[in-house]
């Protein structure tokens, strides 16, 4: 991933976090947060970095969707791909901002409950994916943005799918070929962490997600790989519109009256 253009170290933990992220899965009691790998335009890495992440863990069984119209749908395309036993699932190219209950709800469960088309009963899914949205710019609710975290890249080009001159021209034939090395390599930041007794990730837990922030923040952290959740408030500044709109009436009425009672205006 050495040459993807990744804004800050947050984004670059983030991104190796993915990697190691099917592998120690089973150390995870709980849910894991959706993978957000976004930039400014189109072109820059996103579908690329998404699928060179899972293949060591996926090889070529790596799904994708795309944004559903309602949440309905959402909720449809969600549970076809829990019923396929996906080891992650990627959320292609949103365009829309993104706001569903249906996802919300995924992303904190770890059990999927959904009635069978054409029947009036219910099966049950474990949710144990890896979540992954790639999107130019995303907007979202609040509820949306504090189960993600970000994996920013910027090219800082114009028309950045013209750039060449790459280590490794075809990245994902590249990947698959020496999956096994990457394998091994993603085994051995695990085992190194486990070896050392597990210790606690020095970062503030992100909420409903703790036990995900303490196996992969204590691997990025024992392998010396710095940034982990610190871009969270610069994402949420942005991505957030939700929150945005709420600070925008909040913060002049708390200049304006402080902590004074403020009566109705008829």
């Amino acid at each position: 991933i050495s040459e993807f253009p990744f804004v800050d170290e947050a984004d670059r933990a983030h991104a190796v976090g993915l990697l190691i992220l099917p592998f120690v899965r089973d150390l995870i009691d709980g849910p894991t947060p959706n993978h957000l790998i976004e930039a400014p335009q189109a072109g820059a890495g996103k579908g690329l970095l998404a699928n060179v992440l899972l293949t060591p863990s996926c090889g070529r069984q790596i799904s994708t969707i795309s944004e559903a119209r309602d949440d309905d749908e959402w909720r449809k395309r969600l549970t076809a791909q829990l019923r396929s036993v996906r080891p992650a699932v990627i959320i292609d190219n949103v365009t829309r901002s993104l706001n569903s209950g249906a996802l919300a709800s995924v992303l904190t469960a770890t059990v999927w409950e959904d009635r069978i088309l054409g029947k009036s009963e219910n099966q049950y899914f474990p949710v144990r994916c890896a979540w992954v949205t790639t999107a130019n710019n995303p907007t979202m609710t609040t509820e949306l943005a504090r189960r993600c975290v970000r994996i920013r890249l910027d090219p800082k080009v114009d028309r950045p799918w013209f750039r060449d001159g790459f280590k490794h021209p075809k990245l994902q034939r590249w990947a698959l070929a020496i999956r096994g090395e990457l394998v091994g390599a993603a085994l051995t930041l695990a085992q190194a962490w486990v070896s050392a007794g597990m210790p606690a990730a020095q970062v503030k837990s992100l909420g409903s997600y703790e036990q995900w922030t303490a196996v992969i923040g204590g691997v990025l952290q024992h392998a010396g790989i710095s940034g982990f959740l610190s871009n969270l408030f610069e994402f949420y500044e942005v991505a957030d519109i939700e929150g945005a709109m709420w600070r925008q009436l909040e913060n002049p009425w708390w200049e304006r009256c402080g902590q004074e009672k403020v009566g109705g205006i008829d």
